[in-house]
């Protein structure tokens, strides 16, 4: 078989006045080539009320022109959640691997749901093809579960997007604007609906993204305001939008008002919270012991990237559980936090995370963890100081920890979770680290269960 069908061609427009410009390009061409506007607008004009005004103004007039517009405010991207959905879209990447270099097969290969356009339909199995090879070339030592992870969370994303996107007829252009802190795996997705001929505009408050891809710096315009704003910025949502089930996230987690302090012994008790994990390579040896955090009932658990890295599969063991639970569900990580989430098919009582009220120098605390796989050691200390390593905050404690400990839970004296135990410097006693609340509820807060 021969493809005969053309992909689309875009061609990124440099525009003097993004922002403007962005807005007005909304005549529908039907072309096989296409200008598309990719704008990261950075900063904030003026002031942070007049930044919420421009947005919900821009809201305003896309929903004026609906008739011609297809318009999408996104503030983060959804969260696969569901293990049917994971299993579906693994079998997909199963199949794509197979079919990938052969053109003709990939042409007749289903790739999530079908767009009703031939050749926007052939454009997006081509981009997903450059995007895993983009993939590959910026994460060398991603191994083959990492690469599955990004594949499936790429792929569930392309199914719940597009069908909203693209309507029955694609008689009209396609406006997505994304709001807030994003992730390099968004922004890829940003830049993959941009091949499909979509204008992307990416506002950012606070900063640009760090470690900019080259493809992204090369397609998008940058336009930075004078102002910054290190908040976030709380936009009400354009309008609602309707999911199924399968689609829902995990609800997000509300403060724990107790103010009343536990019992050493009441905080030990929690350790059935506290997991012990073991990483295995492909030789099916042991290549790192560490802890773990249970965030939510239904099996997602908290860890280090630095204890799972690397690993084939994984074996979970819970206190006062003799059963070994092993999962291959590497579900999401974070790089500069050392933060990853894998999930286990068990049913276990989650830690509720501090999310308001800063911690202070003195604090008491306790950490439970695995030193030297010695399952679930308990000890306490405080809080000494806060440091930036790495341009990472992080939390000091005294509270004795060694090898092992690394994913464990650094716990307030009521109880919650306050940090992810990390790191030790061996050359000083007492000088540990870990990651604090606030980064763990920004990378895992679609995962942390809303307490009763």
């Amino acid at each position: 078989m021969i493809v005969t069908t053309r992909p689309l061609k875009i061609k990124y427009k440099k525009p003097g006045n993004p922002l403007q410009e962005f807005m007005e390009n909304i005549q529908y061409k039907s072309s096989l080539t296409k200008e598309v506007v990719f704008l990261r607008y950075i900063g904030i004009p003026e002031s942070v009320d007049l930044y919420r005004e421009d947005i919900l103004k821009m809201d305003e007039y896309f929903y004026a022109k609906k008739e011609s517009v297809l318009y999408l405010r996104l503030h983060k991207l959804e969260v696969i959640t569901n293990k049917k959905d994971v299993d579906r879209f693994s079998e997909l990447w199963g199949n794509w691997q197979v079919v990938v270099n052969n053109p003709a097969l990939l042409y007749e290969t289903p790739l999530c749901g079908k767009l009703q356009k031939d050749h926007l339909e052939w454009t997006k199995k081509i981009s997903f093809k450059e995007i895993i090879q983009m993939y590959k070339e910026n994460q060398p030592n991603a191994n083959e579960t990492l690469l599955k992870n990004f594949a499936v969370k790429f792929l569930y994303w392309m199914d719940y997007y597009l069908p909203q996107i693209f309507s029955e007829d694609n008689q009209t252009v396609q406006k997505i604007v994304f709001v807030g802190s994003i992730t390099q795996h968004e922004l890829l997705f940003l830049y993959f609906l941009s091949t499909l001929g979509c204008d992307i505009c990416y506002m950012n408050p606070k900063e640009d993204i760090p470690n900019l891809l080259p493809i992204i710096a090369a397609s998008s315009t940058v336009y930075k305001c004078r102002g910054f704003y290190e908040k976030e910025v709380v936009i009400p949502k354009p309008q609602p939008r309707k999911s199924t089930p399968s689609q829902q996230a995990i609800s997000l987690p509300v403060q724990n008002k107790t103010t009343e302090e536990c019992s050493y012994e009441q905080l030990a008790s929690l350790a059935t919270s506290v997991v012990m994990i073991k990483t295995f390579g492909a030789d099916h040896e042991v290549l790192c012991f560490g802890s773990g955090v249970v965030l939510h009932q239904d099996g997602y658990i908290l860890t280090n990237l630095h204890v799972v890295s690397g690993g084939e599969y994984y074996s979970v063991l819970y206190e006062n559980d003799t059963n070994e639970y092993i999962t291959h569900q590497f579900v999401k990580y974070h790089d500069m936090h050392d933060l990853a989430i894998l999930k286990v098919d068990r049913v276990s009582k989650p830690l509720p995370v501090k999310v308001e009220g800063p911690l202070v120098r003195g604090q008491k605390i306790v950490a439970i963890g695995s030193p030297l796989g010695l399952f679930n050691s308990v000890s306490d200390g405080i809080v000494s100081g806060f440091r930036d390593i790495r341009d990472m905050s992080m939390i000091q404690f005294t509270a004795a920890i060694s090898n092992g400990s690394s994913g464990g839970a650094l716990l307030d004296m009521q109880g919650r979770l306050v940090g992810l135990i990390t790191a030790g410097f061996n050359d000083g006693q007492n000088l540990n680290l870990a990651v604090p609340a606030h980064l763990i509820y920004q990378f895992a807060q679609n995962f942390i269960e809303l307490p009763s």
